[in-house]
């Protein structure tokens, strides 16, 4: 029996990789200036203007998707006789599992005869995207519902998230650092390394001084962790900074190019807690890819 992929904006997947696979994604809303948008891929909003926004202190918050609005986009699917995979971002960083668990619960009562699998990806962004793109080879090669999850589980500490941020005032208000140590390191230029965790968090993992050396120092880490590099799919996001995406994409392609890299800017939920300038490099590590 068929059963569909579904995940959240978080996922930050480009449009290309949605819609030639039918991925189903549940948008989270962000508000500007009070007024609430939401957005399933990066194209669907104008990043350029979104950070340059924010660069001008326009407030911009998250919320978190309520339960009905799982319901909304599974019930069609389950009405078509299908089960559902549902991926979520990393409970660590976001309400998206917990709401979805939430919504599962009660659409199973209704529907006792489908099946729904929520999994907590331990990630975010396009770390997450990696999973769901990985969630679709294995239904290809005609795993079922639970045993595409597990496998999926069991892949959650392969998945290898670095990033750097530009301005530490947007990671200060997420709480990751002290107000103090951020207006420091803005004033000094030092530029926090940070990563996902084992347990799904944001935390911090170096610093440098300058923004040269964190790109490079992002470089680096592919070059050390990166699980057969020449097979994989690499993901760049960017907080409105192309060129130094492509800078970064460059440095990787030089030791262990891998198969591809796709270059995206961040999608605005994630882009309003990373900031303008934030740049970020996901992709497949080796079995300490979180502990690095």
């Amino acid at each position: 029996m068929s059963f569909a992929v579904v995940t959240d904006s978080l996922a930050g997947l480009p449009l290309e990789e949605v819609a030639s696979r039918g991925l189903v994604v549940i948008p989270l809303s962000y508000y500007m200036n009070g007024e609430e948008h939401t957005c399933q891929a990066p194209e669907e909003y104008d990043s350029a203007a979104f950070f340059r926004a924010m660069k001008q202190r326009v407030e911009v918050k998250t919320s978190m998707i309520p339960p009905q609005r799982f319901a909304e986009y599974w019930e069609p699917l389950l009405q078509s006789d299908l089960d559902i995979l549902f991926l979520s971002a990393s409970s660590g960083i976001s309400s998206s599992y917990q709401s979805a668990s939430i919504a599962a619960q009660q659409l199973e009562e209704s529907y006792p005869e489908r099946k729904i699998r929520v999994v907590d990806t331990l990630s975010s962004t396009l770390g997450e995207g990696l999973l769901v793109l990985r969630a679709f080879a294995l239904r290809e090669k005609g795993m079922s519902l639970d045993e595409t999850a597990d496998t999926i589980l069991s892949l959650r500490p392969y998945i290898a998230h670095y990033f750097t941020v530009d301005d530490l005032l947007y990671i200060s208000r997420g709480g990751r650092v002290s107000g103090a140590k951020a207006l420091l390191g803005t004033v000094l230029g030092i530029k926090p390394l940070l990563k996902g965790d084992e347990h799904g968090h944001i935390v911090m993992n170096g610093k440098v001084r300058g923004r040269a050396a964190s790109i490079k120092a992002l470089a680096e880490k592919f070059d050390k962790i990166a699980r057969y590099p020449g097979d994989q799919t690499v993901f760049i996001a960017h907080g409105d900074c192309r060129q130094d995406a492509e800078t970064l994409a460059k440095l990787i392609q030089e030791k262990n190019p891998p198969k591809k890299i796709i270059i995206t800017p961040f999608d605005p939920t994630n882009g309003a807690h990373a900031g303008p300038g934030s740049l970020a490099i996901f992709f497949e590590g080796d079995e300490h890819a979180r502990q690095h």
